[in-house]
């Protein structure tokens, strides 16, 4: 969600040196991206606070004989605006609140109403770049992983089928990871029937190693063509896949960026987090967001004890059908 403000600074500073300082569990999400010169490694956020402050000061001073001019900050955990401060860059522009302001030059103020995309560019506006701003956001898929997702289609007869839809039915990616985000698979496998025998075409299942059962039970009982390639794609991989599809269904993950990011249109799912601040972002994608009581929860630390996720269970087969139908039409 922050590759349009890598886009914007590109625009803005064309022959600038761009790196982008990030946690390996992010990394593959920014590796490929064409306006980043590079991408460097920053600190993993596990752990308590006080090793935390001890891996950003390390890693401000590793960063300090660069010599940076501008630094912008979209995190808004303070020990990364640390990181910048320790490095000595003169320009800070970051998200304000919570005493963060003071580690930086420049602070916008956080808006709950606002997408985090439209946040993360405002910090570019900041900087007197609005004129530059891109909205779109960005993943450029290797040739290799391109060639090899053909492959892969190939392999079952998918690149002949009119109608391709990828499901990504997991909890990968993002700081919000419990169970109460994922739809019920059987829900997914009603679904795919309907949508098979809409439209015709057949199913790709994406995720990582561990939702490999998840995937099992949710192909089980799909009466229609299936490509299973939980476990069998890098990010990179997966976001090929993804741009080979025509529509993406997806509870509120990572991959979900991801399928925004390739530009195919995307149905996201959501139930304990917020759509408003997190959904599939533009004018091509939409969410569906359970609205109940005690949601969205994920902002105030996650479900009260014994929450049976009644969110997440309100949203109806009907209901994802109904948004896919209006997209088609």
């Amino acid at each position: 969600m922050t590759t349009p403000l890598v886009a914007t600074l590109r625009a803005a500073y064309p022959d600038a040196k761009i790196d982008y300082a990030v946690g390996d569990w992010a990394r593959p999400g920014v590796a490929t991206n064409p306006d980043i010169d590079e991408v460097l490694e920053l600190f993993n956020p596990a752990g308590g606070r006080r090793r935390r402050i001890w891996q950003a000061i390390a890693a401000g001073v590793r960063l300090r004989w660069r010599r940076y001019d501008l630094a912008f900050v979209p995190d808004r955990d303070s020990t990364t605006s640390l990181v910048a401060y320790v490095a000595g860059i003169p320009r800070r522009f970051g998200i304000g609140g919570g005493g963060r302001g003071l580690l930086l030059t420049d602070a916008i103020k956080d808006e709950p109403r606002l997408h985090d995309v439209d946040v993360y560019t405002k910090l570019a506006e900041a900087a007197g770049l609005r004129k530059h701003v891109a909205r779109e956001m960005k993943y450029v898929p290797s040739q290799a992983s391109l060639e090899l997702a053909v492959r892969l289609l190939r392999s079952e007869g998918f690149d002949r089928l009119p109608f391709r839809v990828a499901f990504l039915p997991g909890r990968q990616g993002g700081r919000h990871d419990f169970p109460h985000k994922l739809w019920p698979p059987e829900r997914y496998s009603i679904l795919a029937n309907r949508l098979v025998e809409q439209y015709g075409g057949g199913v790709i299942l994406l995720g990582g190693e561990e939702e490999r059962e998840l995937c099992f039970q949710i192909r089980e009982n799909i009466d229609h063509p299936v490509l299973d390639l939980s476990g069998r794609t890098d990010v990179d991989g997966m976001g090929a896949v993804l741009q080979l599809c025509d529509a993406v269904i997806s509870n509120d993950t990572g991959p979900m960026h991801l399928a925004v990011s390739v530009g195919t249109p995307t149905v996201g799912i959501f139930g304990p987090t917020s759509a408003r601040k997190r959904g599939p972002y533009g004018s091509r994608h939409r969410a569906v967001q359970a609205h109940i009581y005690c949601g969205p929860c994920a902002g105030i630390g996650g479900p009260m004890r014994g929450c049976g996720a009644a969110c997440i269970h309100r949203i109806t087969v009907q209901d994802l059908q109904s948004v896919i139908e209006s997209r088609a039409n």
